[in-house]
């Protein structure tokens, strides 16, 4: 997988991850003590939830941190390969190759 689909996967496990979590503890802690209860908010049809939510918000953060992890790697592997003379570019057209393009962005052709 490129870099940018790693992003996009640790970004939105560390969003939904940490938001999880916070909803999860939030209702969890409603049940346990009086005093979140002041705030108004009712959570009463969602006390089963509490603690799946908190289960699965962890979950996502700790694929969010495997995500991380597997981005950087890339980036590393990536930074350590010796370029190779004209790789950089695209023989057809000269338009320059992205990190770990595949194909031309400009023309199509394939990298070789």
């Amino acid at each position: 997988m490129r870099y940018l689909d790693w992003k996009t996967i640790y970004s939105f496990t560390y969003v939904f991850g940490g938001l999880f979590l916070l909803v999860g503890i939030y209702v969890y802690l409603y049940y346990e003590t009086d005093w979140i209860g002041l705030l108004g908010l009712e959570f009463n049809n969602y006390q089963n939830f509490a603690i799946p939510l908190i289960i699965a918000g962890i979950i996502l953060l700790i694929i969010g941190f495997i995500a991380e992890k597997r981005a950087r790697e890339r980036i590393e592997c990536v930074e350590k390969q010796e370029p190779i003379a004209n790789t950089s570019v695209c023989s057809n057209c000269g338009a320059k190759r992205d990190l770990d393009a595949q194909y031309c962005k400009k023309c199509g052709k394939k990298f070789e």
